[in-house]
């Protein structure tokens, strides 16, 4: 098959033209994939943390004090092999020896923000307990225990090592949204 010189001259066009074209088009598709790679990161966050790597625990000590309310940290660990994430607030209710619930659940004050935890990583929200002789019209309820649930988790941690009075017909916890890092008895407030 013989070419002639026009049909030579439009082929070498067409591939000069290409040759050109090719650097711009790989910018495109790199740009995409880029794209894609974020958003499919944002997609693949990690989960909320279940309670079957979750462990809740109580920081115990001298706890921070103002106007009737003394401060102590709930903190939340990760115990698992996966990063988690953990959003908003914790339940915390006052609940008898036996399990029986007193008064209300604690109220929230604060804005909530997610939190990553790694593997050995925790968290904490700050918890308020207001001195129930400081609330008018409370029927006191002696030595209540705390019974917490960490956000998004329905098995819920008694702490068996720390009773407070509690009103049968008020509440008298507030507790803030989950942090990250340790809370420390007596010195962290938020």
């Amino acid at each position: 098959m013989r070419m002639t010189t026009r049909a030579v001259i439009a082929a070498a066009a067409i591939a000069c033209s290409a040759a050109a074209a090719a650097p711009a088009l790989a910018a495109q598709a790199s740009a995409a994939r880029g794209t894609a790679a974020v958003a499919t990161a944002r997609h693949h966050a990690p989960p909320h943390c279940a309670s079957y790597n979750t462990t809740t625990w109580f920081g115990l000590g001298l706890g921070g004090g103002a106007a009737g309310t003394i401060y102590y940290p709930i903190e939340f660990s990760n115990t698992g092999h996966r990063a988690c994430t953990m959003y908003g607030f914790p339940g915390v209710w006052a609940v008898t020896n036996s399990g029986r619930t007193i008064g209300y659940p604690a109220t929230h004050q604060g804005r909530p923000r997610l939190v990553t935890l790694r593997p050995g990583q925790t968290a904490h929200a700050i918890l308020g307990i207001v001195e129930a002789g400081n609330i008018a019209g409370c029927r006191i309820a002696h030595n209540a225990y705390l019974k917490i649930y960490a956000p998004h988790q329905r098995a819920a941690t008694r702490i068996p090592a720390f009773t407070f009075d509690a009103c049968w017909n008020r509440s008298v916890l507030r507790v803030g949204p989950v942090r990250p890092g340790t809370g420390i008895p007596g010195y962290t407030t938020s």
